[in-house]
Formats: structure tokens, sequence, C-alpha cells
């Protein structure tokens, strides 16, 4: 095996994810990966070296397709960035690029009201092995 985890897609039986699980989740995941400062997180390192000046410009998520995975919630999601090269000179190059991610996310339930859940990111792993191919 390559070393990467397996991914499952939730059963609907899985008693421990499903207790989690609210109706208002896709929004909530959608505002957290919105307010998630990944240039400002250790995540940002393998998009930073794809260019000297690289942007962020956002992520989008698929909440349909999470899954729960050894404790966490795991949602794929594309990371949107701008890379730029030799900003300063005439030769200036910058293009838009993305790049497949796996956005890891905590719900911090609500208690008896579901409606007052929370989503949290963990982290955001971003694949840009196809930059050096």
């Amino acid at each position: 095996m390559n070393g990467k985890k397996k991914m499952v897609r939730l059963p609907s039986s899985s008693a421990s994810a499903r207790s989690e699980w609210f109706p208002e989740l896709p929004a909530a995941l959608h505002d957290a990966v919105n307010k998630y400062p990944l240039a400002d997180t250790p995540d940002w390192a393998t998009l930073a070296e794809l260019s000297p000046q690289t942007v962020f410009r956002g992520i989008d998520v698929s909440s349909a397709n999470s899954v729960f995975d050894g404790g966490s919630f795991i949602a794929p999601g594309t990371v949107h960035v701008t890379l730029q090269f030799d900003p300063d000179s005439p030769d200036a190059k910058s293009f838009d690029d993305i790049y497949p991610a796996r956005v890891y996310f905590k719900i911090v339930t609500g208690g008896d009201s579901p409606e007052k859940s929370t989503v949290t990111i963990e982290r955001v792993e971003t694949d840009t092995t196809s930059f050096f191919e």
C-alpha cells in the first residue's frame, strides 16, 4: 500500500458519526472552510513552495462526500491559488491553479439542540504532486 489511508463512505448505521451529524452540516462546513486562515497555518507550506509568491484564493469543499475515518471527519476539497513568478519584474508571470485537498474537521455538538452544532476545521492536506509531474 502507498501509505495513504483508505477512505470509506460513512455507513448509515455508524452510530458514533451519526450522533454528531446534523442537518445544517453542509452550510456549517462551508462557513468554517471560508473562515479557515489556510495561508496562516502550517498547512500552507506545501502550497507556498510552488512559487515565490503563492496567493490563496479559496477552498471548495464537498460535505456530501464526507467520511468518518478513525475518529475524524474528512471532506474532499479543492484549494484555489494563484502562482506568481518574478512578480516585481517586467517578465512577471502568474497563473491560477487548483489542487485536491482533504479537509479534516470536527463537529462540536450543540447538546440537545443540533441547530447549535458547529464545525471546526482541524487541518487541510493539499496534494501538490501534479505540479511536479
